[in-house]
């Protein structure tokens, strides 16, 4: 297979494809993996429960309980995957909202060790740090460095799996039976009978997926200084997140900005973070000056529903725009084309189930949901 972008969705696809004995041309422009949204220096590991357990409350459990099985036999192997069980700590927007989390605790009764709802006191402990309110506490959740987790991939496939770095793919085609991808120059940098399309946004640009919903939604994180053993030692979440201290440095984050292509760090972002992190621990970051901090912009892939996209490519010769009177299910699809995309801000929780999926999918396995 082919495999077109080498951050976390295509890292994943690669693990998963290698693992069956496939060979993979694993292609991306950057000059190695996880350089675009997959390289911030943590992200968040938890689910998202909800009232009705709707598809992303189910969705996200799945995924957060296959990457915490993947994560551990990544670290069993001896790969190079840092993430910390520190725990994470959702707290409650109001108390509207508390009222809202105790009432999912009560209606579903989760395993005390996988959720529980705790009171501003307990949580206040929790955190290390006087919050306003309480919330859900997830006792197995923690953060992940994206990066090392796409380099613990790629290592567990390293024999099956060819990177080709610093290769833009301008064109894609199908003659015969194989998919064919090119370079500016006219070079064909692979061809195979399956190719992937993980490389974000990056996706529309080629004809056979100009009509997926993707859209590009920029997010800040700010880098805060910190010294190991200092609060929060868990990760903490209220409309935005903060890590523990990692190698001297503390996440908040972060902002989302949709259709917004500016690349630099901007120090209205990170006040932006900063007024977020004042919501989740009062006063934490209030004398920090935003113009002094570091930080990193990723691009996400946002679909319209937040939900990923995962499996074979709708022709889009099917498609027709003035009369949308077929449902997905029912679009013929490109033979060999697959798309694993959309991840927005969830790729952690999702990658690992996500890649697995697909290449159940391809391979025709039972698949790991229902």
């Amino acid at each position: 297979a082919i495999v077109i972008g080498a951050g976390l969705a295509g890292c994943s696809a690669a693990e998963r494809l290698a693992a069956r004995g496939w060979t993979i041309d694993l292609i991306d422009a950057a000059p190695a993996a996880a350089q675009g949204a997959s390289g911030n220096l943590a992200g968040v590991l938890r689910p998202l429960p909800s009232a009705d357990d709707n598809r992303l409350a189910r969705l996200t459990r799945a995924g957060f309980a296959y990457a915490r099985q993947h994560f551990a036999q990544l670290n069993a192997a001896g790969l190079p995957l840092r993430w910390g069980q520190t725990g994470v700590l959702h707290l409650a927007r109001d108390e509207r909202h508390a009222e809202a989390q105790r009432r999912v605790i009560e209606r579903q009764q989760p395993a005390a060790d996988e959720l529980r709802f705790v009171d501003r006191d307990e949580a206040t402990r929790l955190a290390g740090w006087p919050v306003a309110i309480g919330g859900w506490w997830f006792p197995r959740g923690g953060w992940v460095d994206p990066a090392s987790l796409c380099r613990a991939n790629l290592a567990r496939g390293a024999a099956a799996i060819r990177p080709h770095y610093g290769c833009q793919v301008t064109h894609i085609e199908r003659r015969g039976e194989l998919w064919h991808s090119w370079d500016s120059s006219g070079r064909v940098l692979a061809m195979a009978p399956v190719l992937i399309l993980a490389n974000a946004a990056g996706a529309r640009r080629f004809a056979a997926a100009s009509h997926l919903p993707l859209r590009a939604a920029r997010g800040q994180v700010s880098h805060l200084p910190a010294t190991i053993g200092s609060p929060p030692e868990i990760v903490v979440c209220r409309l935005g997140y903060v890590t523990p201290a990692i190698d001297g440095v503390r996440c908040a984050g972060a902002t989302f900005a949709v259709d917004d292509d500016e690349s630099s760090v901007r120090a209205a972002d990170h006040a932006e973070n900063l007024a977020r992190l004042d919501g989740i621990l009062p006063g934490y970051g209030r004398q920090t000056d935003p113009a002094r901090l570091g930080g990193r912009v990723g691009f996400r892939p946002l679909s319209p529903d937040r939900l990923p996209m995962i499996g074979a490519l709708a022709d889009p010769a099917a498609i027709e725009p003035a009369r949308l009177r077929h449902s997905l299910a029912e679009l013929p699809r490109l033979p060999g084309l697959y798309v694993l995309n959309g991840f927005g801000a969830r790729g952690i929780v999702w990658s690992a189930l996500a890649g697995e999926l697909l290449a159940c999918l391809i391979t025709g396995a039972p698949p790991p949901l229902p």
